[in-house]
């Protein structure tokens, strides 16, 4: 339910920790569509729908990332073109968004690797990890985040789950955010509260119902999903363009999924993502190839593996074999000094 805003003082809890006072959603609601219309109107944007992922700091709530474009199904061919490791191919505003995430995290992780950092910390047994102090949300003007709502439960048991939205929500509610590369040097992020920023075409207890009532794995509870009474953004636009703080520019994506204005590739790619990645002191730099990267994360693949089969026992559909997916089969090449 949406409370009226008040205080973000944080709240003394035992152990002498400070967490901060979980937002409500309209706080976070009016925070993203501020920083949102401020950046389409500094690049002559017209607003349209958009994601965002917004960390409360400490009690200080801020956006981290965002994404606006239209609401395309991935093209599974340019899965099978290791040529398209610099391009994006989701340009589902969500997806985009929490691409930006990593980007941040990995700003965030050098930070604390050069002295501190606001957001992460290391534990006891010396495990990067998001600081207490933080709560992270997901935000989304649309109301697209479960294809059952559209498209009817017969329609989704034939339907390509590979790179379907809703799994990939209850991926990052399940085993985190940060996802399998990350998972080699950060422990779990998870998400505190999902935010629909439009009114969906069902209740917003039967979109969560859907998404989430049989997803109990290990003993995680799911975020709790609110929502803005009003009506959705069109998702129909010409650009799609993108936002994360530290990198201090907003760049714009063409159909090729590269960069409009440039042929290089944008920063949010899983090429970009990989090189910043293996800045860091903490990633292992005798992994080069993307794809072992990833599966280096063991505990994480092994969970992950966990959380498909019991999808599968549930009939909530088959987890496709991504065995022809050449996209993540690459190598960087890292400058000697």
């Amino acid at each position: 339910m949406v409370t009226n805003a008040e205080s973000l003082e944080p709240v003394n809890l035992e152990d002498d920790v400070f967490n901060p006072r979980e937002c409500t959603a309209k706080e976070i609601d009016q925070c993203a569509i501020q920083l949102y219309s401020k950046k389409c109107e500094q690049y002559h944007e017209d607003p349209k729908a958009f994601a965002a992922f917004l960390l409360n700091i400490n009690g200080e709530l801020s956006v981290v990332s965002f994404a606006s474009s239209s609401n395309e199904n991935t093209d599974r061919k340019k899965l099978t073109k290791p040529k398209n490791k610099d391009q994006l191919m989701h340009v589902n505003p969500l997806i985009l968004a929490r691409r930006g995430l990593l980007r941040y995290f990995i700003s965030e992780i050098k930070k604390l690797e050069a002295g501190s950092s606001d957001v992460m910390e290391r534990n006891d047994e010396g495990e990067i990890q998001m600081k207490a102090t933080c709560q992270l949300y997901m935000y989304s003007t649309f109301s697209y985040v479960c294809e059952y709502v559209y498209w009817g439960t017969e329609a989704m048991k034939e339907h390509d789950t590979n790179h379907c939205l809703m799994n990939k929500i209850r991926r990052w509610v399940a085993l985190g955010v940060q996802g399998a590369l990350l998972s080699n040097i950060l422990n779990p992020v998870y998400i505190t509260k999902f935010v629909i920023g439009s009114q969906p075409p069902l209740q917003i207890y039967d979109i969560w119902a859907v998404l989430f009532s049989k997803l109990e794995f290990q003993d995680r509870e799911c975020p709790p999903m609110e929502m803005i009474p009003r009506a959705s953004p069109p998702l129909t636009q010409e650009h799609t363009f993108f936002w994360v703080a530290h990198l201090n520019r907003m760049d714009f994506i063409g159909k090729n999924g590269k960069l409009e204005s440039e042929t290089t590739a944008a920063s949010i790619c899983k090429q970009e993502i990989f090189k910043a990645y293996l800045q860091l002191d903490a990633a292992n730099k005798k992994i080069l190839k993307y794809s072992r990267a990833k599966k280096a994360a063991g505990h994480y693949q092994a969970l992950k593996k966990m959380l498909y089969k019991q999808w599968e026992l549930e009939k909530n559909g088959k987890w496709l074999n991504r065995s022809s997916n050449k996209v993540d089969k690459f190598w960087i090449e890292l400058k000697k000094n």
